[in-house]
């Protein structure tokens, strides 16, 4: 299994499945998800985020869905798309979606999400691993807090029932007050 440290690396591995598009005449747009989309937005801040052992992607559209899934498989690159209940769909659209920088494809267009729709992914999981990178790392701190307590809000209200009693977003607020981020939209 892989170990991605950087964004070069995560880009190396799109690189082969454009080629393999390329010569399939497949068509995609996706965008990454999870540790790997995480790692991706933060270096494009310069700002440091831990390796992943993994690139999870969800399929907006494809010419071939069948081939692009089998493409996607043979380079070792995850589709989440079902799995994740948060964000859906429908909010990777527009501004809030963006493409990788300095990286450019034939066949594929990649995207990754804004800041807050990531962090969402972590705050309702119920993953040690992603409350870990909550408390850890900068991801609430680059964040818009008013974007991002929107978010939280509409997400709750259909996240939060007995599915998910251990989602990380019951210890959100202990997390905000730690990394003196104040609900009024200022890091301190």
């Amino acid at each position: 299994m892989s170990l991605f440290n950087k964004t070069d690396e995560i880009i190396d591995r799109l690189e082969l499945l454009d080629i393999y598009c390329i010569q399939n005449n497949v068509q995609a747009e996706l965008i990454i998800l999870g540790a790997s989309g995480l790692l991706i937005y933060m270096e494009m801040k310069n700002k440091s985020f831990r390796p992943t052992r993994d690139i999870d992607v969800n399929l907006l559209s494809a010419s071939n869905p069948d081939k692009i899934r089998e493409l996607l498989e043979l380079v070792k690159i995850d589709t989440v798309g079902g799995v994740m209940e948060l964000p859906p769909m429908e909010d990777f659209s527009g501004k809030e979606i963006f493409k990788i920088e300095g990286a450019e494809f034939a066949n594929i267009t990649v995207y990754v999400p804004s800041i807050e729709l990531l962090a969402c992914t972590k705050i309702f999981s119920t993953r040690k691993k992603d409350l870990v990178d909550l408390q850890e790392t900068d991801i609430l701190v680059m964040c818009e807090i008013g974007k991002l307590m929107r978010l939280v809000d509409e997400y709750k209200s259909y996240m939060m029932n007995e599915k998910n009693p251990d989602a990380n977003i019951h210890q959100l607020k202990q997390i905000l007050i730690d990394k003196e981020i104040d609900l009024g939209g200022e890091s301190k």
